[in-house]
């Protein structure tokens, strides 16, 4: 084999120099550059050379990986005059090769090493998931719950995604506990074992978060994973069986009204926001991102945003709800003098000041998360006297039946309130029976021939 940079070799027409034996190395000139002779790998591989000099000659070896060249001194040829430890061309090929094999064993383990840094891993890919959650909502949500019980250190958070299997999630399911209210200085601590267990459906919840999480990175890297990885993350993260199912507040029009009324007492910022969750039954996230341009007087109606849930990149259009007059001309103070792109819903943040402390009205801001209602529901509830664990979901509930009992086809139920005809039949499924029973009477056969009174009444 000849190297690109031998001239000599070149004008020989390619004729490999001989420098097997210490006879042909002699007749060789003295030069600079060694004179080389491919012994593995062929061009580019591990190459043996004999550097000429005015005594004894060295042997060298090369060899070019990735397209980057190593090159080393392996010790003296067995010219004339040479030592005792000079080493002959069989013995040098030996060396080259032995060294060759360390060179590629080195690169393997440089290779792998890099890509170990880029291997997911179950924390990564929640972590991925959260901070992409967080900045398309722009606050943290339920994916914050995920990662507080994935402790960063453990074995589970640690697992690469190429190595996850479905009973590494069960383990990490069946030891997931209530984590203390006091917030522990050290993030990575393993929760406190005296404390009891989740309950099913908040696992579930966390389950689906992780099955997002998981799947998300699984599809980013899906050329670098197994592909029974997939199938790994369902069955691991399949939801437990609850054998009983959440009970569904359900409120009748009177204890919604007082609900409303109650709200307007305590706060009207707060009174707007109930009054738009009982009227649309839509969920908090969308009514907060309300804008004032979503109010269409002319039509009365309202424009309520889709959910931001799922792994749509697109959003939905927004549902067109239908409201009555009154609860129009109660909306219209929202949106006189305002900008038609100005956010709908605002409320006032207060400091505390003076000694002794007293909290004062600070700065008008939009509604934030789920949790900043609690109090202020906890006295609605109170002063509307419907039930003490009547939760402000309950409006969401009780706007779902009052369209199914208006026998609305389930479809348009579904989608006034963004959610699936799946969702609608599975969680109100008693409901669209007696709704399919309504219809179902009005064609029943009379047994005297007489039509059913009902379809006498719509003649």
């Amino acid at each position: 084999m000849i190297d690109p940079g031998d001239s000599t070799g070149t004008a020989r027409a390619g004729k490999a120099r001989q420098i097997d034996t210490a006879a042909k190395r002699a007749r060789l000139p003295q030069r600079k550059n060694p004179y080389w002779h491919g012994i593995s790998g062929g061009r580019g591989g591990v190459s043996l050379g004999y550097r000429r000099g005015r005594g004894a000659g060295t042997w060298v070896v090369k060899v070019v990986i990735d397209g980057e060249r190593t090159e080393e001194r392996l010790g003296a040829a067995d010219d004339e005059g040479a030592g005792v430890e000079a080493l002959s061309f069989p013995a040098a090929v030996a060396a080259a090769l032995q060294w060759g094999k360390q060179q590629f064993a080195i690169v393997e383990v440089s290779r792998e090493a890099a890509h170990e840094a880029t291997v997911p891993t179950v924390w990564s890919a929640v972590e991925a998931y959260a901070a992409r959650r967080k900045k398309i909502a722009g606050r943290e949500g339920s994916e914050a719950h995920l990662l507080s019980h994935i402790s960063i250190n453990g074995v589970f958070a640690k697992t690469r995604l190429a190595r996850l299997t479905a009973k590494a999630i069960e383990d990490w399911v069946t030891q997931l506990q209530r984590i203390p209210k006091t917030k522990k200085k050290n993030k990575s601590e393993d929760p406190d074992p005296q404390l009891a267990p989740l309950k099913p459906g908040t696992r579930n919840r966390l389950l689906g978060d992780l099955r997002a999480a998981l799947n998300a990175t699984a599809d980013r890297h899906r050329r670098e994973l197994p592909g029974h990885i997939q199938a790994e993350i369902k069955a691991g993260t399949r939801i437990e069986p609850i054998s009983e199912e959440a009970r569904k507040q359900l409120l009748s029009d009177p204890q919604v009204r007082a609900i409303i009324e109650a709200a307007f007492e305590i706060n009207d910022d707060f009174g707007y926001l109930v009054l738009i969750a009982a009227v649309t039954g839509a969920r908090h996230s969308q009514i907060v991102r309300l804008k004032v341009a979503d109010v269409q007087i002319a039509k009365s109606r309202i424009m309520m945003p889709s959910s931001r849930k799922g792994r749509k990149r697109k959003s939905r259009p927004p549902a067109a709800i239908p409201i009555s007059t009154e609860v129009m001309d109660r909306l219209r103070s929202l949106l006189a003098r305002r900008a038609s792109t100005e956010v709908l819903l605002w409320r006032w943040v207060h400091k505390r000041v003076g000694n002794p402390p007293r909290w004062i009205k600070d700065k008008r801001r939009t509604w934030g998360d789920a949790s900043e209602v609690k109090n202020l529901w906890s006295k609605t509830v109170e002063l509307s006297g419907v039930p003490d664990d009547t939760i402000m979901y309950a409006l969401r509930h009780s706007s779902i039946v009052r369209g199914l009992m208006a026998n609305l086809p389930v479809r348009v139920v579904a989608a006034l309130h963004d959610t699936s005809v799946a969702m609608i039949e599975k969680h109100y499924s008693a409901f669209i029976l007696d709704m399919a029973d309504e219809l179902a009477r009005r064609h029943a056969m009379s047994l005297n021939g007489e039509k059913n009174q009902v379809l006498q009444a719509a003649e």
